[in-house]
């Protein structure tokens, strides 16, 4: 999913260092790396001690023998 993003993220770069010299680009670079780290910590997910019990069964109906 984040491989995708890739091309993206590089012609972003590269746009902006038309603008910004390169060691500017590669400051904000280095502080978009925190964004995922700093949605983590304000999430739910760091108060969760057990793994979450769905409690009805999965709407996925069971796979038949011999197909792929």
């Amino acid at each position: 999913m984040t491989a995708g993003s890739r091309p993206l993220a590089a012609a972003t770069a590269g746009a902006l260092v038309l603008v910004l010299d390169v060691p500017t680009v590669l400051a904000v670079g280095a502080l978009l790396q925190a964004v995922p780290v700093l949605l983590f910590v304000a999430s739910p997910v760091r108060a969760l001690r057990t793994m979450p019990v769905l409690s009805a069964p999965a709407a996925v109906p069971h796979a038949r023998e011999g197909t792929p």
